[in-house]
C-alpha cells in the first residue's frame, strides 16, 4: 500500500491479511473473523478462533489454566512481534510505537491493540 491515497476501507483489508498471515504463520492459530479498526494513531485488532483445541479447551475451565493460556499467547506474541511490527510499517507507512496483546482463552478471542 504505497499510495497515501489508499481508502480506509483498502488500508483495514491490508492490515487485516497481514495479521491473519502472521497469526497463521508465527502463532500457529486459525482464524474464522478478523476485525479491524483503524483511527488516526491506533489500530484495534479482533481476531476469533476457527474452532478449538481440546487442550486449551479444559486449560480454560479453571483459573489457573486461563491464566497459563494468557501467557503462552503473550510469550509467542512477544517472541516474534519484531516481525509483525516489520509487515505493519510499510502497510500504514508509519512507525509502530507499541503493540499489546490479550487473550480470552474462554472464547478464543484475541485482541491486538497497535499504537503509531
Amino acid at each position: 500500500m504505497a499510495q497515501r491515497s489508499t481508502n480506509k476501507a483498502d488500508l483495514e483489508y491490508a492490515l487485516m491479511m497481514t495479521i491473519l498471515n502472521f497469526h497463521t504463520e508465527f502463532m500457529r492459530s486459525n482464524y474464522a473473523n478478523v476485525q479491524v479498526h483503524l483511527s488516526q494513531d491506533e489500530i484495534e485488532v479482533t481476531l476469533t478462533r476457527q474452532g478449538s483445541v481440546p487442550a486449551e479447551r479444559r486449560l480454560a475451565e479453571s483459573p489457573e489454566g486461563r491464566s497459563l493460556l494468557r501467557q503462552v499467547h503473550e510469550a509467542m506474541f512477544l517472541s516474534c512481534e519484531r516481525i509483525l511490527r516489520e509487515r505493519i510499517e510499510p502497510v500504514v507507512e508509519r512507525k509502530v510505537r507499541e503493540m499489546v496483546t490479550s487473550l480470552d482463552p474462554v472464547s478464543g478471542r484475541s485482541s491486538i491493540t497497535i499504537r503509531l
